[in-house]
C-alpha cells in the first residue's frame, strides 16, 4: 500500500491525538483510584475527553479533504501553439485534464538555428517584441541606419591623405636624391653614405659633381585642408573643440563658456530625446518580459546604488515560496512572473550635463532659499552625504528640537498634573480639618451644656432634700 505525503501526515496526527487522549484518560483513572475525584466526575471527564478527541480528528480530516479538493480544482493556464496542442491532445491524460480551450492570435518571435542546409533547432520566444533594439544615430527609413561615425569617414580619409602627402614631402626633404654622370662617383659608397650626417663623399676628376634633386615646395593648401577638415568633423559630429577642452576654443568669460556648452550639446540632446530614450524604454520592456520568463525560482538580488566615495547596497527577494502546515508550496510572495508593471524613463535623465554649472545653480537656489540643504547635498559628490543629511539637515535639527520640546512639555504636563492633584488633596484635607473643628466645637458645647445641666440638677436635688 502506497500512501501519499498528506495521508501519512494525517495518519501521524491522528495517532498523536489518540496517544494524547489515552494519556489524559490514564491520568483521570489514577486520580479516581487515589480518591482525588469521585466516580461521577471521572466518568464525565472521560466522556468529554472522548468527544473532544473525536471532534479534533474529524476537523483534521475535513481540513485535509478541503485542501486536497482545492488542489484538485486548481486550473493552470498555459499558452501553446496550435501544433503543440494537436500533439498534446492525443494524450489521454492531457485531454482529460483540459477544462477549456480558447484560440487567439498573438505576435511571437521565432528563433531558427541553421548550419548550412541543416536545421539544428527552432522555437518561439515568449517576448511580444523583437529582442534586438537598434540605437541608430540617423534613421534613413530603411533597415540600414547610419551611425554617428559614418558621416565622418570621408572627412577622416581626407585628413589622412593630406597628412600622408605632407609626411611624404618631409621624407623627400630629409632623404635627397642625386643627379650624376655615369662613372663620376663610386655608386656603392654614395648609396651607403649619401644620407649620413658629416659624411665625406668623393667623385672622380673630369666629371661634373653630383647635383641634389630638391622636392618641390609643398602647397599650403594641404595644411589648410587638414585644419578645415578638423573643423568640419567637429561641426558634423556636433561636438565642438570647446567641449573637448581645447584652450583656443574656450570663451573668455565663464557665462560665455556656459553658453557654448549649452549650444554645443543641443544636437546631442535632440538625438537623446528622439532616439536613445525611446530605444531605452523599448529595451526595458523587452528585458522585463525576458526576466519574467527567466527568473522563476526564488532569488535574492543585491542592487548596488553608486554613491560618492562608495556605494549603497539593497537586497531584494523575488519568488519567495509560502509554505503550508504540511511543507508544501501554496503560493509565492513577490511573484515576479505574474507581476504586472510598466516601464518608464525619466525625461532628461540621459542628457549631457555640466556638473559644475549645475552645482553652482543649485548653490544659488539654496542661498536664495528656493531649495533646502537636502536637495543641495543630493546633487553633490560629497562623501557620506547620506550620513551628513541625517546629521546636519535642517529637518533633522528641527525634528530633534521638536522632540526636546515635546519631552519638556510632557515634563511640564506631569508637573502641572502633580501640582493639581496636590492642590485638590490639600483642599480636601482643609475641608476635613474644618469639619473636624466644627464637630469638636459642637462636642465641647454639648459637654459644657451637659455639665451645666448636671450641676443644676444636683443643686435642685439638694434643695429638695433640705425642704423635705
Amino acid at each position: 500500500m502506497v500512501w501519499s505525503r498528506k495521508e501519512w501526515t494525517l495518519s501521524l496526527k491522528i495517532k498523536e491525538l489518540t496517544v494524547a487522549a489515552e494519556e489524559k484518560e490514564l491520568g483521570i483513572r489514577m486520580a479516581l483510584e487515589n480518591g482525588e475525584i469521585i466516580e461521577s466526575r471521572a466518568m464525565l471527564e472521560l466522556e468529554k475527553l472522548q468527544k473532544e478527541t473525536q471532534q479534533t480528528i474529524e476537523s483534521q480530516q475535513t481540513a485535509m479533504e478541503a485542501q486536497v479538493t482545492e488542489e484538485l480544482s486548481k486550473v493552470e493556464n498555459r499558452v501553446v501553439s496550435e501544433d503543440e496542442y494537436k500533439t498534446l491532445i492525443d494524450n489521454e491524460d492531457f485531454s482529460a485534464a483540459v477544462v477549456d480551450l480558447v484560440k487567439f492570435h498573438d505576435t511571437r518571435v521565432k528563433v531558427t538555428c541553421v548550419v548550412g542546409d541543416t536545421l539544428l533547432y527552432e522555437y518561439y520566444l515568449a517576448n511580444t517584441d523583437y529582442p534586438i533594439v537598434p540605437f541608430p544615430y540617423t534613421y534613413t527609413g530603411t533597415p540600414y541606419a547610419m551611425s554617428a561615425v559614418t558621416p565622418l569617414v570621408g572627412k577622416q580619409q581626407e585628413i589622412n591623405k593630406s597628412h600622408q602627402i605632407m609626411l611624404h614631402n618631409a621624407n623627400l626633404s630629409s632623404n635627397l636624391r642625386w643627379l650624376y654622370e655615369e662613372g663620376s662617383v663610386p655608386e656603392d659608397e654614395w648609396e651607403k653614405y649619401s644620407s649620413s650626417p658629416g659624411a665625406l663623399l668623393k667623385f672622380r676628376q673630369g666629371f661634373t659633381p653630383p647635383t641634389p634633386v630638391q622636392p618641390l615646395p609643398l602647397n599650403q593648401a594641404f595644411f589648410s585642408i587638414t585644419q578645415q577638415g578638423k573643423q568640419d568633423i567637429e561641426y558634423i559630429s556636433g561636438i565642438p573643440g570647446a567641449l573637448q577642452g581645447v584652450e583656443s576654443e574656450k570663451h573668455e568669460t565663464y557665462r560665455g563658456m556656459l553658453a557654448l556648452d549649452e549650444y554645443g550639446t543641443r544636437r546631442i540632446k535632440a538625438w537623446s530625446q528622439t532616439i536613445m530614450e525611446p530605444a531605452l524604454e523599448h529595451l526595458g520592456k523587452i528585458f522585463m518580459e525576458t526576466a519574467q520568463n527567466t527568473y522563476t525560482a526564488h532569488k535574492v538580488f543585491r542592487i548596488i546604488q553608486p554613491e560618492a566615495g562608495g556605494h549603497g547596497e539593497k537586497n531584494v527577494e523575488i519568488n519567495v515560496p509560502i509554505y503550508n502546515d504540511f511543507g508544501d508550496v501554496m503560493n509565492r510572495w513577490n511573484d515576479y512572473a505574474s507581476t504586472k508593471f510598466d516601464v518608464r524613463y525619466v525625461g532628461g535623465s540621459t542628457q549631457p550635463v555640466n556638473r559644475w554649472a549645475l552645482i553652482e545653480e543649485y548653490f544659488k537656489w539654496f542661498q536664495s532659499g528656493l531649495i533646502d540643504d537636502i536637495a543641495m547635498l543630493a546633487e553633490t559628490d560629497i562623501r557620506n552625504k547620506e550620513q551628513i543629511i541625517r546629521r546636519k539637515s535642517v529637518y533633522a535639527q528641527l525634528k530633534q528640537q521638536l522632540e526636546e520640546i515635546t519631552e519638556e512639555l510632557k515634563d511640564r504636563d506631569g508637573t502641572i498634573e502633580t501640582l493639581s492633584r496636590q492642590v485638590v488633596q490639600a483642599g480636601i484635607k482643609d475641608k476635613v480639618r474644618t469639619a473636624d473643628t466644627e464637630v469638636r466645637k459642637d462636642v465641647l458645647e454639648t459637654e459644657a451644656q451637659q455639665k451645666y445641666l448636671r450641676s443644676l440638677m444636683k443643686n435642685e436635688s439638694k434643695i429638695t432634700e433640705k425642704t423635705s
